[in-house]
């Protein structure tokens, strides 16, 4: 129980120090992405929470923009993928938000389809 407990308030605390790098438009920066992946690699799990977080928000704006468009543009990308995909686009473009790098990679993955 007392397991459980630390970590919830680890996780909450984790989204909070997420959120606060959130910018007005509610999505993070590519540059936020990039700190966040280097420091994942460096620490220990409960650490990498963020990025966890940063991933499965990811993935969940893709989902709708999938479900948007009416084609599923997600079939036969993994995961892997597309966080490579994610950290080229970053790399390039590190004042991009992430909003913008979904809608990016969405548009990719829907010329495809």
């Amino acid at each position: 129980m007392r397991k459980a407990l630390l970590l919830m308030v680890g996780g909450l605390f984790a989204a909070n120090l997420w959120a606060a790098g959130v910018d007005v438009k509610g999505s993070r920066s590519c540059s936020h992405w990039l700190d966040d992946s280097r420091y994942a690699k460096s620490t220990t799990e409960m650490n990498r929470v963020p990025l966890l977080i940063a991933k499965s928000w990811f993935l969940g704006y893709l989902s709708g923009r999938a479900d948007a468009s009416g084609k599923n543009l997600l079939k036969g990308v993994d995961n892997d993928s597309i966080f490579l995909w994610l950290d080229n686009y970053c790399r390039a473009n590190p004042g991009k938000a992430l909003e913008e790098a979904g809608t990016a990679l969405a548009g990719e993955l829907l010329k495809q389809k």
